[in-house]
């Protein structure tokens, strides 16, 4: 149940400080509560401190564009575009999203930085991957003899070397690395 302290307002009625005080004033002072203090009128707009921009720290573009240009152009070889592509990835996204908060003036070279990292990295690692986990390549399921046989480069006797290491180790247990 509620009860009901005055007399109803509607909420697009406006409502008068002024009226109010005349109806306090007409009940007697002693049946009312006593009126609030006056508060401090505003004299203009508030001045409100100026609030401090973060510093731009530039600083991760130029190392990104330069790793990265280094690792696309060196890609070719394999590790050096993985080994200098992924600090290159990681500055430049570092260095991107500063610019893309609005700390850091240096996007643009961040990005290129980015992509570029990112072509050598993967690229790079297209050319290792057969090295790494043996997936493809110069006498795949042949036998040493078979192998050794068929290869024409020193790098194919390697490859056939190290497919069939115990084989070749214990044929050859002096032969020079």
């Amino acid at each position: 149940m509620t009860t009901s302290h005055g007399p109803r307002r509607s909420a697009e009625a406006p409502v008068d400080p002024e009226a109010r005080t005349e109806t306090l004033r007409a009940v007697g002072p002693d049946s009312a509560p006593a009126p609030a203090p006056p508060r401090p009128a505003r004299r203009g707009p508030v001045e409100q401190e100026p609030v401090e921009e973060p510093a731009k720290r530039n600083g991760m573009g130029t190392p990104a564009l330069v790793l990265g240009l280094l690792a696309a152009a060196t890609c070719w070889t394999g590790w050096a575009g993985v080994v200098l592509g992924l600090p290159a990835v990681v500055a430049g996204y570092l260095g991107a999203r500063r610019a893309f908060h609005n700390l850091a003036t240096d996007g643009a070279s961040s990005l290129g930085g980015f992509v570029a990292g990112l072509v050598g990295l993967v690229v790079g690692a297209v050319i290792v991957w057969p090295t790494l986990f043996g997936s493809g390549g110069f006498g795949d399921g042949l036998t040493l003899d078979q192998c050794m046989e068929q290869s024409t480069t020193a790098r194919e006797m390697h490859m056939c070397k190290s497919q069939h290491l115990a084989e070749f180790n214990e044929r050859y247990p002096n032969a020079a690395e």
